[in-house]
């Protein structure tokens, strides 16, 4: 009887370890993807690297949301759901418009980064990068954050990511003063420098966990003119501590 129960024990722990193992995060492997067209001399090039995790429950759901982010970085009116087609789409328009201005100069690309910049037993952060030029003045370049809850792989939305909102605004808008050198006696709007909704000094949209520290970065025209390119703000995780989900 003793020796029935002890298998018995060992068998509900093992399958218990089973389904615990199915359901962690389990370790990314470095992805990318490559396409190119050339008309003539001039190319156009897309360019993708990526995280994938490990294919389960928390993993797919991690995998999906980051490979929507990357879509979004092309056509928005695109039904496209793959990088193949996305690709394709964007070389097209690319021979299109060479085929319109053959003296059209320079070359097409877009080259978008998602990396692990955080990975806790609690929080995991992608940071994305993008670069992208289609012709123009200049091109244009972006950064953001995907923070997920690791353990389920849920995407984390700011009231979830920041417990003091308030608090962390304060402490980015004195970080911010210093950055651009603004005097306390001068307010950001009469400064002239920057774009201020009526609502004032806002938080950026990319936020996220980079190592030891959290960053609240500002791209190219969300609170200035391209000219003065990003704005980033680094914090210590300590410094944000009670602000900041652990």
């Amino acid at each position: 009887m003793r020796s029935f129960l002890f298998l018995f024990f060992l068998l509900i722990l093992a399958c218990s370890s089973d389904r615990s193992a199915e359901e962690v995060l389990s370790k990314s492997s470095s992805k990318r993807f490559t396409k190119k067209t050339c008309v003539d001399e001039s190319c156009a090039k897309v360019d993708l690297h990526w995280p994938e995790f490990g294919s389960n429950e928390v993993g797919n759901r991690v995998n999906l949301a980051i490979q929507n982010q990357m879509l979004s970085y092309f056509y928005g009116d695109s039904s496209a759901k793959s990088f193949e087609e996305q690709a394709s789409i964007y070389l097209q328009d690319f021979e299109k418009t060479k085929a319109e201005f053959p003296d059209m100069p320079g070359d097409w690309e877009m080259e978008i980064k998602a990396e692990v910049s955080f990975d806790s037993l609690n929080t995991l952060s992608i940071q994305f990068t993008e670069f992208n030029y289609s012709g123009g003045a200049h091109p244009n370049s972006s950064s953001y954050f995907m923070n997920f809850d690791r353990k389920t792989g849920e995407y984390l939305p700011i009231d979830r990511l920041i417990l003091d909102q308030a608090k962390l605004l304060s402490l980015a808008e004195k970080a911010f003063r210093e950055y651009h050198s603004v005097p306390d006696s001068v307010s950001l709007e009469s400064d002239g420098r920057f774009f201020l909704p009526e609502t004032g000094f806002f938080l950026p949209n990319a936020m996220g966990f980079n190592g030891e520290e959290f960053l609240l970065i500002y791209n190219p025209y969300e609170i200035g003119p391209y000219s003065m390119g990003f704005t980033e703000l680094n914090f210590s995780l300590e410094e944000l501590d009670g602000i900041l989900r652990k």
